[in-house]
């Protein structure tokens, strides 16, 4: 990786190089989002951010759960040198003001479903703010405008601003440069030898720094794609997995838990799921200790290896 590199110039290169290889799959609408589309909305995207008065370096917050206009706005939002703000869907009212108070925001993009949230957030906030309510399961949303300054990050300029749980108190912003996310996911990619031929099943949200760096950033960098549920069920997960050809699953101690336990319940099923799995390479564990005893029941169950990590924000 270039020194000089950010999450635009790698964009750009997928764009060019492989402007019809899928980076993201919505399974509930069975709705794709190719790299070409991705580069597309990122220039449509600098353009409205020019048309409104947003400059390189200006923070822009989303409430969004995942899809395609989550995955779409988290890359091309810093692709396009702006720093984005993933707001955390669990938060209550006051933590929600909290963050968006003190992260400097002008523009919050969010849905239908998170709207009155915001506007009761934003409502006290001594500063002007747009609240831009969007289709979660597209991009079209985003008219094609005049073109754009199209300002280019450096590798050093801040690409995220990433916020803690606040769970020993107020949450705590973690800045993360260009360079910063492309070692992180670069360094993933590697361990894990992915290439454009793989594709992880992730249901973990766009707010947490898994679901940011590991399940969206690491196959962007390695060209690959992205299975994105809007949320986990362990009803679905499997066959999300073998229809998808999904090579590789990103999980949490949590999932595991579940997915043993509906094993348990359903011998039979288990052991046919085992022979529709032989396509996926392994499964990651993160975000949580995994107990010991479910990493060794997952592995035999399944006959999967489970790779387990940690990380920082």
């Amino acid at each position: 990786m270039a020194a000089t590199e950010t999450l635009d110039t790698r964009l750009h290169t997928w764009a060019r190089e492989t402007p019809r290889q899928t980076f993201l799959v919505s399974p509930e609408t069975r709705r794709t989002l190719s790299y070409g589309e991705l580069h597309d909305f990122r220039q449509r995207l600098a353009a409205h951010y020019d048309a409104h008065g947003i400059a390189a370096g200006d923070a822009v917050a989303m409430l969004l759960g995942n899809g395609l206009a989550a995955a779409a706005l988290f890359i091309g939002t810093m692709a396009s040198a702006r720093v984005i703000v993933p707001l955390n869907l669990l938060s209550q009212g006051a933590q929600l003001a909290y963050t968006i108070e003190h992260c400097d925001c002008r523009l919050v993009w969010t849905s239908a479903e998170h709207e009155a949230r915001v506007r009761e957030a934003v409502r006290g906030i001594d500063r002007a703010i747009e609240v831009c309510v969007i289709d979660p399961d597209s991009t079209d949303w985003l008219a094609r405008a005049s073109a754009s300054s199209d300002t280019q990050a450096g590798a050093d300029d801040i690409a995220l601003l990433m916020y803690t749980s606040g769970t020993t108190g107020r949450p705590k912003g973690a800045l993360l440069s260009h360079a910063n996310l492309l070692h992180a996911a670069g360094n993933v990619a590697r361990w894990h030898s992915l290439t454009p031929a793989d594709r992880v099943l992730s249901a973990l949200p766009l707010y947490h720094i898994n679901g940011q760096v590991i399940a969206t950033l690491t196959p962007f960098v390695s060209g690959g794609s992205i299975v994105a549920p809007r949320r986990f069920s362990v009803s679905t997960w499997w066959a999300l997995a073998t229809e998808h050809r999904c090579t590789w699953l990103n999980m949490v101690p949590t999932i595991i838990a579940y997915l043993l336990n509906a094993a348990a319940d359903d011998p039979a099923g288990t052991a046919s799921i085992r022979r529709r799995i032989t396509g996926i390479r392994f499964g990651r564990s993160a975000s949580a200790p995994l107990p010991a005893e479910h990493h060794r029941a997952f592995e035999a169950l399944f006959g999967l290896p489970v790779i387990e990590a940690m990380g920082m924000t």
